[in-house]
């Protein structure tokens, strides 16, 4: 199946690229569809995973079953993003499709966290849409290999539009895709993004060179693949470097109209993706640290980073020398290397001098080297993000200069000088040293002088995948979180909960495998006021009582373990314990009382009860221009008199006001909740799902406001008697995107339809 998929997907690809951009000859085709399985066609073979799902197994419960279903050690802990959260992701967007409803929600992580909205799981990327017809695990085989897929296309396009031949161009394709940055982040969104910026670079030219509206239409669908690939400061880099570019050629209005109208209607018709994540960034305790911390300080570099980032870029076998440094990854090996310096040396034309000016930059800007680190750090938006990932361009630079070198020949000099100085610098440096990629930089540079053709994209082949071949491992797809005894008895629990686990045990996100809700989780953005909760409820101590409130029923321990007080066993399997809250609170319930102001963070801390008390903000606790004007236009008033629940004393102090009482019945609807709330009198019912902007609550069928309850959390107001509640997770923000992006593709289409007929 994923062999199918993948040649349907990449051979369609490519006949539209032949069609609509450039010719491409049947050998070709069949070099650029074979080039990727290199790297994933024993996984693509065998229905295999071409992902690190071995690393789950470093921690229990899956420890318990590493020889049972026969995974070795971990091989690449680099990859802990992927299994722990890329994976999961993932797993959560096909949960929520299963259910039929869009994926707004990831109700599996952090008591409720946007996920189309976080952009990384690239929910409105059709590559995700294909990846979804498969089991999640194996669907990152698929994933892996439309990226290298595309990586190579695009780069192969773009050196034919240079006028480079077939054969240069098909090395400079194997050059980016095969290239480190790519090789060890392609089951990133950010690798993805990556992958596809030769197209960008392709489209950009068209549209400069050619400007009409086949040129326009290409780049527009460029940079829409490139907003929904799921990582926006790719997006960014990517987008500037094609602009640089674009500047670069343009020589008339008519091109820089063509590329300006195409942007816009990509973002038009990227609308519904691009709304909501730009309503909950501004929530995220992650764009507050990027906002208010990071972009107003200097950037600051570690003592010595630069250097050995350098070093390693230009030496890749000091590598081990430096693996406890997060160290950008810039190498495509030292024949791209050779050819690209011959290229620089040797060819003269304004191509050559602006990839390889673009190069220095990209380089520098890699390893955070003064001044081009800095300045780019003053810019807006650029002082948000993390500029040593534009090392990533290195890459594609090499390759593009590498194709006119092949074309124009006579490297042979320049090889052996690189031979020279790269032994040379072994020699000096001395042990330790990474013996592997030595080999694998010397020897097929040794060569390089006496091959031509295609035997160098042969040599350039078997030099990249014996230096980068194994950065990601292959496994059998029952390796792949497989079903655990102990989560057994949790199949029929009815009502909704949540899990959580203590020490190194059920790392955050791998319950989102086994359709459990861990009140924990790892996440591109999480709410700030539940961040600020975290002192609250550390999960080494499951008698918090915030965890009850937030709905905690069950916890993973090892055996080894005390249970703590108020909680009892379930079952044990292996060395894994399974416990139950006798205290846990239900998702949505009526405390006794309620208070308004004060600290209440502050005194939150010695809450030993919140279901005798619980802190209501009456006020509409959720910023943003969608959320504002909906519960001010449209919604159902508060009452009068709780507008004034709570009121200070004259002291300042305040006091508690009794609430309801009322008994509340829960039912998970999808991402959202259906409650029964019978209320003896009036009251405020509060929800255990983080109040990020976006919650619609409906009583009896009419909306009403949802306010702001134990400082991140969710509460209703409810009067006296017996209610129906519904709470759906639905921002509006996406509800103005659908409409817009549907009417731009409806735009698009009734003009595409009507240029054929005429």
């Amino acid at each position: 199946m994923i062999a199918l998929l993948y040649a349907a997907t990449a051979l369609a690809l490519l006949l539209l690229a032949d069609r609509y951009i450039g010719s491409i000859s049947r050998g070709a085709a069949l070099v650029l569809l074979l080039l990727p399985l290199l790297f994933t066609g024993r996984a693509v073979f065998t229905g295999g995973v071409y992902a690190p799902v071995e690393l789950p197994y470093e921690v229990l419960p899956l420890s318990d079953y590493r020889q049972e279903m026969r995974v070795g050690p971990p091989r690449n802990p680099m990859l802990t993003d992927i299994a722990f959260i890329m994976i999961p992701w993932r797993e959560a967007v096909r949960r929520a499709v299963g259910e039929r409803e869009w994926p707004h929600l990831n109700r599996f992580e952090l008591c409720g966290d946007p996920l189309a909205a976080a952009m990384q799981p690239a929910v409105y990327s059709p590559f995700t849409w294909i990846a979804l017809l498969l089991p999640t695990a194996v669907s990152f085989t698929y994933t892996a290999s439309m990226a290298f897929f595309l990586a190579a296309l695009g780069a192969f396009l773009f050196a034919r539009e240079l006028g480079r031949t077939e054969t240069a161009s098909l090395i400079a394709a194997a050059i980016f895709m095969f290239s480190a940055p790519l090789a060890l982040q392609i089951l990133w969104p950010l690798g993805f993004a990556w992958s596809q910026t030769p197209l960008l670079f392709v489209g950009m030219r068209r549209a400069v060179m050619v400007p009409s509206v086949r040129s326009g239409v290409l780049l527009m669908v460029v940079f829409a693949l490139q907003i929904v690939a799921g990582h926006p400061e790719t997006l960014l880099h990517s987008v500037m470097a094609a602009s640089l570019y674009g500047l670069f050629l343009l020589r008339t209005w008519r091109g820089a109209v063509a590329v300006v109208g195409a942007g816009v209607v990509a973002l038009l018709l990227t609308t519904v993706a691009l709304l909501p994540f730009f309503e909950v960034a501004p929530h995220a305790g992650e764009h507050l640290v990027r906002s208010e911390i990071y972009a107003r300080a200097p950037l600051k570099v570690a003592p010595g980073m630069v250097k050995a980032a350098a070093l390693t870029d230009l030496f890749p076998f000091l590598r081990v020398r430096f693996a406890a440094l997060p160290l950008p990854r810039a190498e495509a090996g030292s024949i791209a290397l050779a050819l690209a310096l011959m290229a620089i040396a040797r060819v003269r034309s304004r191509e050559t001098w602006f990839f390889a000016g673009l190069l220095v930059f990209a380089f520098l800007a890699g390893i955070d080297a003064w001044p081009v680190a800095q300045l780019l750090h003053r810019l807006p938006l650029f002082d948000v993000t993390i500029n040593d990932r534009l090392v990533s361009l290195v890459p594609f630079c090499l390759a593009v200069l590498a194709a006119f070198a092949v074309d124009a020949g006579g490297w042979r000099w320049t090889a052996i000088g690189l031979l020279a100085l790269l032994a040379g610098a072994a020699v000096w440096l001395g042990a330790p040293l990474d013996r592997i990629r030595l080999i694998a930089e010397l020897v097929p540079l040794a060569a390089l002088p006496f091959v031509r053709g295609r035997l160098l994209l042969g040599l350039i082949l078997a030099q990249r995948v014996v230096a980068d071949g194994a950065l990601v491992p292959t496994h059998r797809p029952q390796a792949a979180y497989p079903p655990i005894a102990l989560f057994a008895p949790l199949k029929n629990v009815p009502e909704p909960f949540r899990v959580v686990a203590s020490g190194a045990t059920l790392v955050p996100d791998i319950a989102t495998m086994y359709g459990l809700e861990d009140v924990r989780g790892a996440t591109a953005m999480t709410f700030a006021p539940l961040a600020e909760t975290f002192p609250l409820w550390p999960t080494a101590d499951l008698t918090r009582p915030m965890l009850s409130m937030m709905n905690v029923r069950y916890a993973v321990q090892g055996t080894w373990e005390p249970i703590p007080p108020g909680w009892r066993e379930v079952t044990v399997d292996h060395q894994s314990r399974l416990i139950e809250n006798g205290r846990v609170q239900p998702r949505a319930f009526v405390p006794r009382n309620v208070r308004d102001g004060g600290n209440v963070l502050e005194e939150m801390k010695g809450e030993t009860d919140f279901l005798e008390r619980a802190w209501i903000n009456p006020h509409p606790p959720l910023r943003g221009t969608f959320s504002r004007t909906r519960e001010k236009d449209n919604l159902a008033p508060l009452p009068r008199e709780r507008e004034r629940v709570a009121l200070r004393e004259a002291k300042g102090r305040v006091r508690d006001v009794p609430n309801g009482p009322g008994v509340v019945g829960v039912v998970r609807d999808g991402s959202g909740l259906l409650m029964t709330a019978v209320m003896d009198a009036a009251g405020y019912v509060v929800i255990s799902q983080t109040a990020w902007p976006g919650w619609r609550a409906y009583v009896d069928g009419r909306r009403v406001r949802t306010l702001r309850a134990n400082h991140a959390f969710l509460a209703v107001y409810v009067p006296a008697g017996r209610h129906q509640i519904r709470l759906r997770y639905l921002p509006q923000s996406f509800v103005a995107g659908r409409t817009i992006s549907v009417a731009v593709a409806l735009l698009l289409l009734v003009s595409g339809f009507r240029r054929q007929v005429v």
